[in-house]
């Protein structure tokens, strides 16, 4: 009994943790500025972008690409947009 209800907690949570993710929280600004760079440099969704830019991976390549720009801006309130580009292509490689 023990070893199937530990089972069937295990299997709850890999399920819930596969469907279930945590909102984001992205100012304006980093929407703003996300969807420019998504769009300047054509980042697809699909890629892995989490690893490099060092945010959780279940990310997706637009979703890590905000976070990133939230925590940049956060550092770097004044940044314009070119400067946020260049940080940002300093930390993914080209084959992405």
């Amino acid at each position: 009994m023990i070893l199937s209800s530990n089972f069937t907690l295990l299997i709850g949570l890999i399920f819930m943790n596969h469907f279930v993710q945590p909102k984001l929280l992205i100012s304006s600004q980093a929407k703003k500025i996300g969807l420019a760079l998504i769009n300047d440099l054509e980042l697809c969704i699909t890629a892995r972008l989490a690893f490099y830019l060092d945010v959780n991976p279940s990310y997706d390549g637009h979703e890590a690409t905000f976070i990133w720009i939230e925590f940049f801006l956060q550092d770097h309130p004044q940044a314009e947009f070119s400067e946020i580009k260049e940080a940002f292509l300093k930390l993914i490689p080209e084959c992405c």
